[in-house]
């Protein structure tokens, strides 16, 4: 974990026709997300007849089609040298005040904002251009009988990238070598940078959250940063933890360990961090308590590239306590069967005190306690006859709710699924699993229970459709 500031400048050097680069390199910064405004208003034609602005619009958009990243265009002018917040493009006598170089026919200057975890995020990119220099618009070589002037396109071409964040290439051929040169579309190269940027990959192992306890550890061999945000040096182990929220919802968390410096974070589905601690108050732990608008997120599980404690470690075992309190039923991961057959359902499910005002996981001995659930049926299974179930996890024991309402072991039957209901199936089908079930009055002081929900067709008894992730009740003093 590290946060750190810079300016960056990239210039583009004339007239070399000669070898190219390859293994794309990357500046080690990005966008938060991959799409960006761009101001685009030059005057001029080429000899060509082609107009500046028709070459660099061209360029933007040969990026947006062969890549992840899109600019969206703005055909107004802006100044590149003012701190505006605004991405801009245009032709001067001098960089903002300064001489170009002899062989500089292009200057990107980008800006940066810090970010929690990885390296800084680019918040504005402004493309300054030589106007001394001789251009025009062509395709094909860069030298050429009858034609005067250097490609314009390909120099927009190349200075995008720099916007996009990518680095000068050194060992093959891509339209970001160093040099000018015979290239005037888009590589294989520069296409395989921009996917690694803003492909959407996540280069580590992502588990579903199920809010609850979770057991782990950070170790040597997991993930890094530097793996999961490609460009960063940050070489510190990460776990990735998904989750889903349909409804407004605060999320709780603790992270303990004996030995691990804990660092926890909460990002959104660019991995741009939303909320962090890494205030560890108690020995080794950390906490934290974010609310959070319905989207997709990620809880990370991290600690720091060398100790800030004398008394805790880079890796080691740690715990994490999850517990979520929103207005309406939480979804439960992705949708799975039990043959691996793709099924299109949802399913989403709550537990609450207080007549559903509100939804969390966790309670005391003494609280009075609703379980409801829904699933959303795969349209291709609506009004078929069909059978839900509801099934609870305590420890290595399965149980099922049967059709009278009462939870019974699995072993007594084993290899059955016990059927709660028999029905025709609905799109939606609303489950009540218990109501106004008090755990002290059953002597329950303390107990974690996993609670799953499916679907079946009678069709397909030994089929079952369920969901990955479960809803966790904690019962604790």
């Amino acid at each position: 974990m590290r946060r750190t500031k810079k300016i960056l400048l990239f210039t583009l050097l004339s007239i070399f026709v000669g070898s190219q680069s390859h293994a794309f390199k990357i500046s080690g910064n990005k966008w938060a997300i991959g799409e960006i405004e761009y101001f685009v208003d030059m005057d001029g034609t080429a000899a060509s007849g082609i107009t500046w602005n028709t070459a660099f619009i061209a360029a933007m958009n040969e990026w947006n089609a062969e890549t992840p990243f899109n600019f969206i265009l703005r055909e107004e002018n802006r100044n590149p040298c003012a701190n505006d917040g605004l991405n801009s493009v245009d032709f001067s006598d001098s960089f903002c005040g300064s001489e170009f170089g002899s062989s500089t026919l292009a200057v990107t200057v980008l800006s940066y904002k810090s970010a929690i975890l990885g390296a800084p995020t680019i918040r504005e990119a402004d493309i300054i251009i030589d106007q001394n220099k001789d251009f025009n618009v062509y395709d094909g070589r860069l030298v050429q009988f009858g034609i005067q002037g250097l490609d314009f396109r390909r120099v927009a071409l190349h200075e995008l990238g720099h916007v996009l964040g990518l680095d000068h290439e050194t060992s093959n051929a891509a339209i970001m070598a160093p040099n000018i040169g015979n290239l005037d579309r888009l590589q294989a190269d520069d296409i395989a940078g921009a996917e690694l940027l803003y492909g959407g990959a996540i280069n580590c192992a992502v588990a579903e959250l199920a809010f609850g306890s979770i057991t782990n550890a950070l170790e040597d061999t997991d993930c890094r940063v530097s793996e999961l945000l490609p460009g960063s040096s940050d070489s510190s182990p990460i776990d990735l933890y998904s989750f889903a929220l349909t409804s407004p919802a605060t999320i709780s968390l603790g992270m303990t360990s004996s030995t691990l410096d804990s660092v926890l974070l909460i990002a959104d589905e660019n991995l741009q961090v939303v909320a962090f601690d890494d205030k560890s108050s108690n020995e080794c732990d950390s906490s934290l308590t974010q609310f959070l608008q319905p989207g997709s997120y990620f809880l990370l599980a991290n600690t720091f590239d060398s100790p800030v404690k004398d008394e805790c470690d880079i890796s080691g075992d740690y715990k994490i306590n999850a517990a979520l309190s929103s207005v309406g039923l939480n979804p439960l991961g992705s949708s799975t069967s039990l043959t691996g057959a793709a099924v299109n359902a949802g399913f989403s499910a709550g537990i609450t005190s207080n007549n559903g005002v509100s939804f969390t996981n966790q309670f005391p001995p003494s609280a009075s306690l609703d379980i409801t659930a829904q699933i959303d049926i795969d349209p291709q299974h609506f009004g078929q006859a069909g059978f839900l179930v509801i099934a609870a996890v305590i420890d290595e024991q399965i149980l099922f709710l049967n059709e009278a309402g009462q939870f019974i072991d699995s072993a007594a039957n084993p290899g059955v699924i016990t059927r709660a209901v028999n029905k025709t199936l609905t799109a939606t089908e609303e489950l009540t699993v218990v109501e106004n079930l008090i755990p002290a009055s059953l002597g329950i002081s303390e107990m974690q229970v996993s609670f799953f929900f499916g679907y079946g067709l009678i069709s397909s008894p030994g089929q079952l459709y369920y969901h990955q992730t479960p809803l966790k009740l904690i019962i604790a003093p």
